[in-house]
């Protein structure tokens, strides 16, 4: 039997993504006798993989997945795509094949959570009752929060977003379309808000640059990104080695800009100059003079926060530096929420002091799972979150920088007698051979 070049190089990651993500975060020795109805918010890459664990764990399970999408996206493959390095296609598989034997599936919208009365409000099948919540419904992308954008508009005047599938489609397309006129002005930002996959902007930037540089058309370019920070990412290690990168390859970088306007007919960028570090992650609150910036490609990051049914809830956290985006309040070691303990919150929606990326879901599903059923049976909950997350940032075709760090940044490597800021060819096979097929067959599985 002869393999194929991607299924050699999938197969011989095994061992590499087998030392990175770890085994399981908890290990069972029996099937739970608890008895309870679970309903899970969600039918994403935490919502499956939660499911998947709990299906295991509990010997009686009774577990429903409110999801209204049909299609489920291997998001992190978005930049790829971007990139030219994924098809489309691959990228998209049916919800229906991914949902775990036995848990029912409800094809809905949640409207509204009602905690203190067990029971949450869909659009279609009305109330939904519960014994135990878990809220694992992502975040959502608020595109007209920039003005002169719109999802529906993604593309228009050039201007381009890879968080969104067919965003992605039109960015490689658009950066294709650079060598017909090899010479302008691209612009890429980031956004002030707490957002998923946050080193996606960087990629994506970095990406663009290394499709100029291998037409031999870099000359023509001139790069900028803007930032609301005044860092390209913490922890420092991984930002000051971005700092290096960009200085090299041309890619100029205004710190304290926050876009907050397009016009996409005169190809204009309008960014509102942040005087103060610390406004960095606030939303906007008043009008200020705006710095226009033209521009031939624009790639822009929209602020995030959680969905409205969320943000209007009382399990939204209404005090400190996370107040601001609804996020689910939760504990940071435990993921339960710390006023209904029968909810346990987990990925992009909770309100945790980390970065929200699919290799923090991986940690934190098992441990959720774990103390979800711990309170089932009448028990404290003992596994404990420390924040880990990862993301792996494409800095050229074939090399990586693998950012991995915890809460309070602190740096987390996997791998700890390799240098964390030099970028590796090994990480880069991981992240397009590797991470997608054990993201299917490992982690929606609740292997891994």
């Amino acid at each position: 039997m002869t393999l194929s070049r991607r299924k050699f190089l999938t197969a011989g990651v095994a061992g590499l993504g087998g030392l990175v993500l770890g085994g399981r975060a908890y290990q069972y020795l029996s099937a739970s006798e608890a008895k309870a109805k679970v309903v899970i918010v969600g039918g994403g890459a935490a919502g499956i993989t939660m499911a998947a664990y709990l299906s295991d764990m509990l010997r009686h399970d009774d577990i429903t997945i409110i999801e209204p999408q049909e299609i489920h996206h291997y998001q992190p493959g978005y930049t790829l795509v971007a990139g030219g390095v994924f098809t489309p296609e691959e990228i998209l598989k049916p919800n229906k094949d991914l949902m775990p034997s036995g848990v029912k599936w409800l094809k809905d919208f949640v409207e509204e959570l009602v905690p203190d009365q067990n029971y949450l409000m869909t659009r279609a099948n009305g109330k939904v009752s519960y014994d135990f919540l878990v809220l694992a419904p992502g975040c959502q992308m608020n595109f007209d929060r920039i003005e002169g954008i719109s999802r529906e508009t993604l593309g228009e005047g050039n201007a381009h977003c890879i968080y969104d599938y067919q965003g992605a489609i039109k960015c490689h397309e658009a950066i294709t379309k650079l060598r017909e006129k090899p010479e302008g002005k691209l612009v890429f930002t980031d956004t002030y808000s707490k957002l998923k996959c946050g080193g996606a902007p960087k990629k994506i930037t970095l990406m663009t640059e290394d499709y100029l540089r291998d037409e031999g058309i870099c000359e023509g370019f001139e790069m900028t990104y803007y930032s609301n920070s005044n860092n390209l990412m913490t922890p420092a290690v991984y930002g000051d080695r971005l700092q290096t990168l960009y200085d090299e390859r041309g890619v100029g970088v205004q710190y304290q800009h926050r876009l907050v306007k397009v016009d996409t007919q005169a190809k204009k960028a309008f960014f509102q100059r942040l005087d103060e570090p610390t406004l960095a992650h606030l939303p906007r609150v008043a009008d200020s003079e705006l710095v226009g910036v033209d521009y031939d490609m624009l790639h822009f990051t929209p602020p995030m926060e959680a969905p409205d049914f969320m943000r209007h809830s009382p399990l939204a956290i209404t005090e400190g530096k996370l107040r601001h985006g609804g996020w689910a309040k939760v504990d940071e070691g435990t993921l339960i929420q710390p006023d209904y303990p029968n909810i346990v919150v987990l990925g992009d929606v909770a309100g945790l002091g980390t970065s929200k990326t699919g290799a923090a879901i991986r940690i934190q599903a098992p441990i959720a799972a774990a103390n979800l059923v711990a309170m089932m049976e009448g028990k404290e909950p003992e596994q404990i979150y420390n924040g880990y997350t990862a993301c792996p940032i494409v800095t050229e075709h074939g090399k990586v920088l693998m950012c991995e760090f915890g809460y309070d940044k602190e740096l987390m490597p996997t791998v700890p007698f390799l240098d964390p800021a030099v970028e590796r060819g090994m990480w880069w096979i991981l992240k397009v051979h590797g991470l997608k097929p054990m993201y299917y067959h490992g982690m929606l599985k609740g292997l891994m």
